[in-house]
């Protein structure tokens, strides 16, 4: 995303095209496994989701179960239609492209397994157009950079705080890019990147790192889990990427009626509070998407 990066996702969002447009796309061609309509997802009984792995606070397992904001929409979602969910838990491909190709039209490469809507798509027009196999239907949310930290630690409201103290990122993500780049490199030797979120996370909350920088809703997932003094704020992020971006549903080109349903569900889902209070429920706040 950009692609931005991991930092929308769990392992490969750092090469993410962004995010800027959502809307129904018709496509013209066919292929790959066979289609789930709505009038099939009905008969099944299941809506099958797919959630991106270990993303916490959108989706990860806890105590063998799937939690998170993009789960609960996925049971809204199958709630709406008038089935139950399941959910097909994924890491991340290289990009959106190859994410769209395993969950949503084709499969994965071993057994071609499919899900009949993908959560947490940022998409752009071009994008889109390479993915004609792909609907993208209802944007449900925004997501933003920003930046945690103690305020006791980082006296300085500036990114040019870090060219004297550790700021924690999840490695090869938009927040790494950015730093890495900003004020010609200076801040690199203090650039602690982490293999994963949760570990960058954990290097904040341990006091190695006086900062972390990542999306919003991480960085409100780690200040509600951690217990030392935290505030979050959106910091200027001039240059190299973009700051925010919608993120979407997607389903497969002929499976459009299914994903008119789900665009409806999560219309009035949005307007009667609903995904504002799933959010919410894991110390999150709900950005409206923006166009």
């Amino acid at each position: 995303m950009e692609h931005p990066p991991r930092a929308l996702r769990p392992n490969a969002a750092a090469r993410r095209r962004l995010a800027a447009t959502a809307g129904l796309l018709l496509a013209l061609t066919s292929g790959g496994a066979e289609a789930r309509p709505l009038d099939k997802v009905k008969e099944s009984g299941v809506l099958v989701v797919s959630v991106y792995r270990d993303f916490a606070p959108w989706a990860f397992v806890e105590n063998g179960e799937p939690k998170g904001i993009d789960v609960d929409l996925g049971k809204l979602l199958a709630e709406a239609v008038g089935v139950r969910a399941e959910f097909m838990i994924r890491p991340a491909d290289e990009d959106v492209d190859g994410d769209l190709r395993a969950n949503v039209w084709r499969g994965d490469v071993v057994e071609h397994k499919r899900a009949d809507v993908m959560m947490h798509v940022p998409v752009d027009h071009d994008l889109a157009m390479r993915n004609d196999m792909a609907v993208i239907c209802c944007g449900y949310g925004q997501e933003r950079m920003g930046i945690a930290y103690d305020p006791e630690a980082v006296p300085v409201k500036s990114f040019a705080a870090f060219r004297s103290r550790r700021v924690a990122v999840e490695g090869d993500t938009t927040a790494d890019i950015w730093l890495s780049a900003a004020f010609n490199g200076i801040l690199g030797p203090n650039i602690d990147r982490g293999r994963t979120f949760a570990v960058a996370m954990e290097n904040y909350h341990s006091g190695r790192d006086t900062a972390l920088v990542a999306p919003r809703a991480q960085l409100e997932w780690a200040a509600k889990a951690g217990g030392r003094r935290t505030v979050v704020e959106e910091w200027p992020m001039p240059g190299i990427v973009k700051s925010s971006w919608p993120i979407c549903i997607a389903v497969r080109f002929d499976s459009r009626d299914l994903g008119h349903a789900l665009d409806g569900a999560l219309e009035e889902a949005r307007a009667d509070g609903r995904v504002a209070a799933i959010h919410a429920a894991y110390g999150v706040t709900w950005l409206p998407p923006q166009d």
